[in-house]
């Protein structure tokens, strides 16, 4: 465990009023020693608390000792840290409570037992007060005590009567601090420390030439006082290791070394198990003749891929939004969401490669290739790579899916100039998942077809889902993400649309989803979540940019904008063009705002009534949400009082 020091003082503010520059400085001096008193009030007892902690645990032994003039000793413990202990009566001013230990292995402070354990129980180690001083008014401070080892909550200190304990600024009769005493003993291989409240004496040894300390690694490699260890590259750090021979005790899985160089320090090469979330301690132990030294320090390691084909031939699940993907029991078996069904797997890496037939492809990042639809299983493409720059995947046809789903995972999509295609059909019967993860999708301006996904004939799709996502459509005449046709009962299940950026070329008739105004019964979403997603210059006036019947929709947190407006701008509609208002089951809609230029409206539904009740009016800004935007990219920087708005893709 790691010695900490933990000051907290609370400044207070100087009311001054016309005065001379003498009085200023001189009251300036003041408020500096009344601070510099406090600093020193609260490092005393912490450092006595700190000790305590050393004495209690028994683990660790004093390298060596000066005497300083004051009567403090400073002492260098076995972990390389240092102590400079006060003893006994520690100033005029200084008020403290008592502290000691109850029977029952409790922390006893000024009389008052509290429910903290000053020693293990059950394998619980014990926990070290730690203190601080609040300000109640000017001069006036009460002493507040954490048990928290992040210190992250505080409670004031109270006595026998329940009130608070003040630390006096001036004039006091002294008060021993929490140890009354504190020196080697006569023969010098121990130090020797009693406290105050209850008289108990404890020893730690003086052993000269025996140490073992762990250096604690860079606070961007540490989480929650856990040191967190990549799996695929393992990691070190310094330590400082004296005595005879060194003892090592490690996590089940965890391969652990250390050795001891009594000149220099030495490392610690510390390698996980090939699992995420493995948390554990790692304990030195170094001896020197009948004596020990002992330092630890807590892991856990953090599971770094960098193949999503090796990871799914080892067994492990890959994940594509509501999509769990698996090996299944033999080579061409694929388990998706559960059911195992047949499936090519294979890995492409090679540049301009041709797929065509469906199946399980794992693609090396960056690679270009062409996706010749030509079966009707299920279609899955996955970017090996989980950080490498997207593959390009230029489908040559409409893909079909007919019964079948479609997964993409970190891959860029494109059609090819000039098609006359879409990119998806649902055919007969309907797809289970559609399922796109950190993809891009990019329509070119010369595509022929008005629909990113065509469903009809009382088909749809059980799941839809684009999360993380960049849509560019440069097609300046309507386009529709999602296009219903004109018979009826044509639904989507259930609909997520989070964290993405749709943004194109001034495109002012476009559609997330569309029903024609022909369909008048059962034609939508059972269940739509829109969240966190951003739309540039994409929408439809007053047709909307969600048309359809709508069970649940939970709508929060997006962004509209429009500088290409020339009308008004709805978000929802029923359908098409159809004046009935569109009512929802359940849901939630909040926290949406919107930009458009002119003296046009911009409204979340269509007419006055909202789909829902408490439903919240989309907040219509003055200027834009941006301090900066590259529409042909589809990047921005928001202004800090819009964060948490919109989609954050890196």
């Amino acid at each position: 465990m790691k010695i900490y020091k933990y000051i907290g003082v609370a400044l207070m503010v100087l009311s001054l009023g016309a005065c001379k520059t003498d009085d200023l400085e001189r009251d300036i001096d003041a408020l500096k020693d009344r601070v510099t008193a406090m600093e020193a009030k609260v490092d005393r007892l912490n450092e006595s608390m700190n000790m305590i902690r050393v004495a209690l645990d028994g683990n660790k032994t004093i390298q060596c000792y000066t005497e300083n003039e004051d009567g403090s000793y400073t002492l260098t413990l076995s972990d390389g840290n240092t102590i400079t202990l006060t003893q006994g009566e520690i100033g005029a001013t200084d008020v403290y409570q008592e502290v000691s230990i109850s029977t029952d292995g409790n922390w006893v402070i000024g009389g008052v037992e509290t429910k903290h354990h000053a020693v293990a129980v059950d394998g619980v180690p014990g926990v070290t007060p730690q203190f601080r001083l609040a300000m109640e008014s000017e001069g006036k401070y009460y002493w507040e005590v954490s048990y928290d080892v992040s210190k992250l909550t505080w409670e004031e200190v109270k006595n026998q009567q329940g009130t608070r304990v003040y630390a006096s600024a001036s004039g006091s009769s002294s008060v021993a601090g929490p140890i009354a005493s504190a020196a080697p003993n006569a023969t010098g291989d121990k130090f020797e420390i009693t406290l105050t409240g209850s008289g108990t004496k404890y020893e730690i040894p003086i052993v000269s030439g025996l140490a073992c300390a762990i250096t604690e690694p860079n606070p961007e490699n540490m989480e929650n006082g856990y040191w967190i260890v990549p799996t695929n590259t393992g990691a070190t750090t310094s330590i400082d290791l004296k005595g005879e021979a060194v003892l090592i005790s490690a996590p089940e899985g965890w391969t652990v070394t250390a050795s001891i160089d009594n000149s220099n320090p030495t490392t610690l090469s510390v390698t996980p198990p090939n699992q995420d979330g493995a948390e554990g301690v790692i304990i030195l132990q170094v001896h020197k003749g009948l004596h020990w030294a002992i330092d630890q320090i807590k892991v856990r390691s953090k599971k770094v891929i960098t193949s999503w084909y090796q990871e799914f031939l080892a067994g492990a699940e890959i994940v594509v939004n509501d999509v769990t993907i698996k090996k299944g029991s033999a080579d061409n078996k694929v388990v998706i969401n559960g059911e195992e069904v047949d499936l090519t797997v294979d890995l492409i890496d090679t540049d301009n490669a041709e797929i065509t037939a469906d199946g399980l492809y794992f693609i090396e990042a960056g690679l270009n290739v062409t996706y010749k639809n030509s079966q009707n299983k299920n279609k899955v493409l996955i970017n090996d790579s989980p950080t490498g720059e997207k593959p390009v995947v230029t489908c040559t046809n409409t893909i079909t899916l007919n019964g079948t789903s479609l997964i993409c995972k970190n891959v860029a999509l494109k059609l090819n100039e000039n098609a006359t295609y879409r990119f998806l059909t649902i055919n007969t019967n309907n797809a289970p998942y559609v399922a796109f993860d950190g993809c891009n999708l990019e329509v070119p301006s010369t595509a022929t077809q008005n629909a990113f996904c065509y469903a009809s004939t009382a088909v749809a799709i059980n799941s839809f889902t684009l999360h993380k996502s960049k849509i560019k459509i440069d097609k300046s005449t309507e386009y529709n993400i999602i296009s219903v046709g004109k018979d009826n009962f044509v639904n989507f299940n259930s609909i997520s649309v989070e964290n993405t950026i749709f943004y194109g070329n001034n495109a002012s008739t476009f559609k997330l989803f569309g029903v024609n105004n022909g369909n008048t019964t059962n034609a939508g979403i059972g269940s739509l979540v829109l969240r966190n997603t951003t739309f540039l210059n994409m929408h439809y006036a007053g047709y909307g940019i969600v048309n359809g019947d709508i069970s649940t929709m939970i709508v929060k947190n997006n962004i509209i904008y429009a500088d290409n407006n020339n009308n008004n701008v709805t978000v929802f509609r029923k359908r098409g063009n159809s004046s009935a208002s569109l009512q929802a089951t359940d849901g939630e809609v909040a926290d949406n705002i919107g930009y458009i230029i002119g003296d046009f409206y911009l409204n979340l539904w269509q007419g006055d009534t909202p789909p829902l009740e408490n439903a919240e009016k989309i907040q219509k800004l003055d200027a834009s949400p941006f301090e900066s935007l590259d529409k042909s990219t589809g990047t921005y920087v928001l202004k800090p009082e819009y964060q948490g708005y919109g989609a954050t893709i890196e």
